[in-house]
């Protein structure tokens, strides 16, 4: 549903020459630079959280062993499989 909203006249002359550059409408343009921009907070929010995760050391020392609790479980059965 297409929806009205307010951009700036540098954002729309950005907006309009990256579409005019990739022959694509602004909307496809728009929608690719929103999709972009989630990825990149959705990185930082777990680059956040881990740095939260290896600042605590009861946590950190909690998660480093249920790694290595996975670790033997890596090639269970699956030693003799060609890729």
């Amino acid at each position: 549903m297409p929806a009205t909203i307010r951009i700036s006249d540098r954002g729309h002359g950005i907006l309009n020459r990256l579409a005019q550059d990739a022959r694509l409408p602004m909307i496809q343009v728009l929608d690719a630079a929103l999709e972009s921009y989630r990825r990149q907070r959705f990185l930082e929010a777990s680059a956040e959280a881990y740095a939260a995760l290896r600042a605590d050391p009861a946590i950190s020392a909690e998660y480093d062993a249920e790694l290595a609790a996975f670790d033997g479980t890596l090639n269970d059965g699956l030693e003799g499989l060609k890729p």
